[in-house]
């Protein structure tokens, strides 16, 4: 199971967890802001060592949903 709905057919995931949409529609949610989650390390969130270019995709996948 996701911890994130990302995409519009996905129904199932984490009730914690917000949408990809409901992040991108948060007022704060900028490139940056969301680089700057992805590149430190959260309680609530695995550890994904994930590349720049990953990092890179991930958010302009996660903005392009506004």
């Amino acid at each position: 199971m996701a911890c994130h709905v990302v995409e519009s057919g996905q129904r199932t995931a984490t009730d914690n967890a917000p949408t990809f949409e409901a992040i991108a529609a948060r007022p704060g949610t900028t490139s940056s802001s969301l680089d700057r989650y992805l590149s430190t390390g959260h309680t609530l969130m695995p550890d994904f060592s994930l590349s720049s270019s990953e990092r890179d995709a991930l958010v302009a996948y996660i903005l392009s949903l506004r």
